[in-house]
């Protein structure tokens, strides 16, 4: 049962929560906690209170109850679309109470770091990995070599999933802030992944913020030929960052991911690459860069 008690620190219920953020955190499970952060006169929990809620709405403790609640988890699902905090301010005295009272609620994601799943264990997939590691990145690599995958090291930053296009829809999640870059070995296995991708898009409903593929200009109008071929929507593959990377005259893997991961934060932030803060470019006019097949 729920513990509501005066003054602050944590009761039974905040207890809970804290085992259940570190399990979530631990499983790289994605939700978004809100915390009472101030009130004033009649409300039905303390400062310090906190509620968990999970994709799908539903919750994990509690703030209250009723509207109010309704409120801060419709407020949790966009915070789960776009990643941005948000600060509540709640009249308990109109509809969302009875109690009379207000309450600040603070709103933010739980895990800072989006999905990026690198579908290729080659030297740029495994160098986007290791420049990235440090990053608001949570990195899922794919390869269908067994052998390949055996190999990475056992302190590497990703988790591994043995699969080839055929299999690779049954594993595939795409979370609302999540980038998926292809880097496999040859051009015939970019467009069974990428068609497979694009296929778990339009049956699910949901896309990948970021998707892009390492390709020279003439491999990426290729792959658009054959993905157009095989059903992908013209304005799905306009979408598409193909060839993938920010121009910065990279040649060497650690340089490749360095161009890709920055165009990935840039896309998933909604900011544009290479401006200044007031939208103008900045040096070097906004360019793709050369790609490698």
């Amino acid at each position: 049962p729920m513990s509501v008690r005066d003054g602050r620190g944590a009761g039974p219920v905040e207890a809970g929560i804290f085992h259940r953020l570190s399990a979530m955190v631990a499983a790289g499970e994605t939700g978004v906690l809100a915390t009472v952060i101030a009130t004033r006169r009649s409300t039905p929990r303390h400062e310090g209170s906190r509620m968990i809620v999970l994709p799908g709405g539903s919750t994990v403790g509690s703030i209250g109850g009723g509207a109010a609640e309704a409120a801060v988890i419709a407020a949790a699902e966009e915070v789960l679309v776009d990643g941005r905090c948000r600060r509540l301010e709640l009249d308990l005295a109109g509809d969302l109470g009875v109690c009379g009272g207000w309450m600040e609620i603070f709103v933010e994601p739980i895990l800072q770091a989006d999905p990026f799943w690198v579908v290729g264990a080659g030297h740029v997939g495994r160098a986007l990995v290791e420049v990235g590691r440090t990053l608001p990145f949570r990195f899922i690599v794919v390869d269908d070599r067994p052998e390949v995958l055996h190999a990475l090291p056992e302190d590497f930053p990703a988790r591994r999933i043995l699969a080839g296009p055929d299999d690779l829809g049954d594993q595939l999640e795409i979370a609302p802030r999540s980038a998926l870059l292809m880097a496999t070995r040859s051009a015939d296995l970019d467009a069974e992944f990428l068609a497979r991708i694009l296929a778990v898009e339009r049956e699910s409903g949901r896309e990948f913020a970021f998707l892009g593929g390492i390709a020279s200009r003439t491999k990426a109008g290729v792959l658009r030929q054959r993905l157009a071929k095989a059903g992908a929507e013209a304005a799905r593959l306009e979408r598409l960052q193909l060839p993938v990377g920010l121009a910065v005259g990279a040649e060497t893997p650690a340089e490749i991911a360095v161009s890709i991961l920055a165009e990935a934060l840039a896309v998933l932030r909604g900011v544009e690459p290479l401006a200044d803060p007031d939208g103008r470019p900045r040096g070097l006019p906004f360019q793709r860069a050369r790609g490698g097949a």
